[in-house]
């Protein structure tokens, strides 16, 4: 992984030792990886779920079929929950048991701020739940304080660039489970 938008291509690597971070740490920078395949992405998001801290808030960015759902069934793994994880597309949001809280959002349906607010994702973000939004961009600029954001983007049928932006800190506790 490199930092500054330099891509490489990555594979996750498996008994990588666990390094769950406590809070976050470090200034915002940017990682550009590569995935091959669906299952080097969910292999990428189960490695970022086995490191992100309670509380954390991450915004999963790109166009449809992108594969925002495919790593959050990764990032669920990571944080241990074992039900099946589907797309909220229609239902809005979605909660899991895990080593902590998670819920899962879907704005793509929604139009109006009052309708996100309705569907609780700002009551989520409380510090302890792990907070999942598909279609974060789609609020307005500033409106979600997202600790990660995933940026996902075609480069083929099955493969993706994936832009991490996040602090420094999660992003060298992550280096060490993806090469």
């Amino acid at each position: 992984m490199s930092a500054g938008g330099t891509r490489r291509k990555t594979k996750a690597r498996f008994g990588a030792p666990l390094r769950r971070l406590e809070r976050f740490a470090g200034a915002r920078r940017r990682a550009v990886l590569s995935s091959e395949a669906p299952a080097a992405t969910l292999a990428i998001g189960r490695s970022i779920g086995e490191r992100v801290p309670a509380g954390t808030v991450l915004s999963l960015e790109g166009g449809l079929g992108a594969g925002k759902t495919l790593i959050a069934k990764g990032i669920c793994a990571g944080l241990g929950v074992s039900d099946e994880v589907l797309s909220p597309s229609f239902i809005l949001a979605e909660e899991y048991t895990g080593a902590v809280p998670v819920m899962h959002f879907d704005l793509y349906r929604l139009d109006e701020l009052d309708e996100i607010v309705r569907i609780g994702l700002f009551d989520a973000i409380d510090g302890r739940t792990v907070v999942l939004v598909e279609w974060g961009d789609r609020l307005p600029p500033g409106m979600l304080d997202a600790d990660v954001r995933i940026l996902m983007e075609f480069t083929g049928e099955t493969s993706r660039r994936l832009t991490i932006e996040a602090p420094g800190e999660f992003l060298d506790a992550l280096e060490g489970s993806i090469r």
